[in-house]
Order: C-alpha cells, then sequence, then structure tokens
C-alpha cells in the first residue's frame, strides 16, 4: 500500500472520531466487552504487585473503567494505567469519565509514532485499533511496537474485529469511488469503507477485516508466545478474535 493511500485512509477516520466523537462515546459503554475478563484475569495472575498497564488506541477510555470497576478480575491489586489515542475529542471523554482517578492517565498522541518505554508493562492491550491501521506492514509494525513495552512474563492483548463474518455486512458497505484520494488498486485484501449510522448522508470509517490466517502471519516471529486464542463479544459472542501472548523471559526462546 502505497503512502498516499495510507495517509487518505487515516484522514477518512481521523475526520470520523473528531467529528463523531460524542455520538461514538455514547455506543461504547463502560461495562466493557465479556472477551476482556479472561485477559484481565491472565494478566493478574501473572504478578503479585500493582499491574501496569498500557492501553493504545484507547479511544474513550472505556477499559480503563472496566478495569477500575472490576477489582475481582485483578486479584484486587492496584493497578495505574495509561491510555493513548490520536483522538482528543475521545480522549476528553475519556478524561472526563475518569475525573479524580489519580492512576489512571491519558495522552494525545499516534501509536505508530510515540516513544514507548521498553518493557515496563504487565500488560498492553490493543482493543478495537488494529482494523483502523491501513496496511499489514503498519499492523505488523505497530504489534512489534507494542510487544517491546511488555515486561517480562507479562502479557499482550489484541481484538481483530470480525465484521465481515457478520450477515449484514454488506448493508454497511460503501462504494470506494467517494474517495478521490484512495487509490482502490492500493488497498489490501479485507479493506472496506463501512457507513456509520442511517443518515442519507452517512458518516463513514475505513476498517480492515483481520481473519485467522493473516493474525497468524501478524504474531509469526514476535518475540511473544501465544497462549490462547478465542472468540467474544457480540452476538452470538463471535464478534472479535482475541490473541493472547506472553513475554519471553530473558535468556529463554520461543517455544
Amino acid at each position: 500500500m502505497n503512502t498516499a493511500t495510507q495517509t487518505a485512509l487515516r484522514r477518512i477516520n481521523r475526520d470520523f472520531y473528531s467529528r463523531h466523537a460524542a455520538d461514538f462515546d455514547r455506543t461504547r459503554h463502560p461495562g466493557g466487552w465479556p472477551g476482556w475478563r479472561r485477559v484481565v484475569e491472565t494478566a493478574a495472575r501473572a504478578t503479585d504487585g500493582p499491574l501496569h498497564v498500557l492501553d493504545l488506541g484507547c479511544g474513550n477510555g472505556r477499559f480503563a473503567l472496566f478495569l477500575e470497576r472490576n477489582a475481582d478480575l485483578r486479584g484486587h491489586r492496584p493497578f495505574t494505567y495509561t491510555g493513548i489515542d490520536l483522538s482528543a475529542e475521545l480522549i476528553a471523554h475519556a478524561r472526563a469519565a475518569t475525573a479524580g482517578l489519580d492512576h489512571i492517565g491519558f495522552q494525545v498522541d499516534d501509536i505508530e509514532k510515540c516513544p514507548l518505554e521498553a518493557a515496563t508493562c504487565d500488560l498492553v492491550v490493543l482493543f478495537g485499533i488494529l482494523h483502523h491501521l491501513p496496511g499489514f506492514d503498519t499492523r505488523r509494525r505497530t504489534l512489534e511496537r507494542a510487544a517491546a513495552a511488555v515486561a517480562p512474563g507479562g502479557l499482550l492483548a489484541l481484538t481483530c474485529w470480525q465484521f465481515a463474518d457478520n450477515p449484514g455486512f454488506e448493508k454497511r458497505q460503501l462504494d470506494w469511488t467517494s474517495e478521490e484520494d484512495v487509490d482502490p488498486a492500493e488497498l489490501e485484501p479485507g479493506d472496506h469503507l463501512l457507513r456509520w449510522g442511517d443518515q442519507v448522508s452517512p458518516a463513514r470509517r475505513y476498517c480492515h477485516h483481520t481473519g485467522e490466517a493473516e493474525l497468524n502471519r501478524l504474531v509469526a516471529g514476535v518475540r511473544q508466545v501465544e497462549t490462547w486464542r478465542y472468540r467474544s463479544d457480540g452476538p452470538g459472542g463471535r464478534q472479535n478474535l482475541y490473541s493472547l501472548l506472553r513475554a519471553v523471559s530473558p535468556g529463554r526462546e520461543r517455544s
């Protein structure tokens, strides 16, 4: 995928989350996703101390609220949380929702470029964000950056939205011809332009469907051991494909 097309796809999503952050926030409830329970329980079993959590592409901060409200899942351990997202509008909603919780912090930044401290986090998550990153190489680099931030024995957790498996998916598709800066020849299999809402002139987002085969390619070679892969969330419990990867301790090779 060439740079011009990647830039155009990023612009589509940046404009969406700038203009529709309030509507998006209203549809993303603090109760979180059922699949998160397994993530938090798995991460908590790896440490006796406080959990240091990094949420890349945190949106409106709902995973922070999930952690705050589910102390039993984290074994009642204290935690510190940092959420990073490019949308200043969504971060504003996140800060408002977590006001007064000093152990929770947010920053507006690009997760593809911002500096990340190496091997410092017990849990790094990429929830609902990989499908917005244009190009396989971009998704792979972002995953590698996230993996490098995980402390030895820590956990990296990611989701791949399985929207193309939904029977109503075709009704949400839009024609790429409306996007003059996007070269259809540069798009990859799984790239789609999806409508948001039911307006006459609907808002739209760029989304990429990552299935099992592509997920295999994404995690192959990353210095993490995949310990769990499962589907959860949404109707039928199959909306998201999860991958949980454990950081390899120093001196050990991938098994």
